[in-house]
């Protein structure tokens, strides 16, 4: 039995070398199996391991990406049931997925913080307790903290 990754798959088909594809329920998991003029083999990962497929409609879109719009299922060895003793741990996805849910409830923090800051700002302006700044302000504002920081950068470094 062969090994056949993707790419072999799409070339075996382009050239007319598969003449059929099975995929096999084994254990929990589907692995596709194809057939080619001289002999069958396995749809591989890049480890060269079995490619296996938890679900049935993932491995069929594989396929069709490939060119293949037809195939056989044999479900005599599909145990659906397994899928929890054979599902593995994976602590860097597990690390990765928390540290993307606290970027989220940081973000989610910021906007909070954000739109009470501008509501604040919005109900100041209306009840008088906020005034809004003349452009002349704005300006003599700006022009000193400009001179402000062009003072710190050009003071010597302790």
């Amino acid at each position: 039995m062969q090994n056949l990754n993707l790419e072999q798959l799409k070339a075996a088909t382009a050239a007319g070398g598969v003449t059929g594809i099975t995929l096999r329920g084994i254990g929990a998991a589907f692995v596709v199996s194809v057939q080619t003029q001289r002999d069958e083999a396995i749809l591989v990962t890049s480890k060269k391991q079995p490619r296996r497929f938890a679900d049935p409609r993932k491995a069929l879109q594989v396929l069709r990406a490939t060119g293949w719009t037809e195939c056989r299922i044999d479900a005599s060895q599909w145990r659906p049931e397994d899928r929890a003793l054979e599902k593995t741990a994976r602590p860097d996805r597990s690390a990765a997925l928390k540290a993307a849910h606290e970027a989220a409830q940081a973000d989610a923090d910021y906007d909070r913080w954000f739109h009470a800051k501008v509501q604040a700002s919005i109900d100041g302006l209306a009840d008088g307790s906020n005034r809004v700044l003349t452009d002349e302000e704005v300006q003599t504002r700006r022009e000193a903290l400009r001179a402000r920081l062009q003072a710190m950068q050009s003071a010597p470094a302790a």
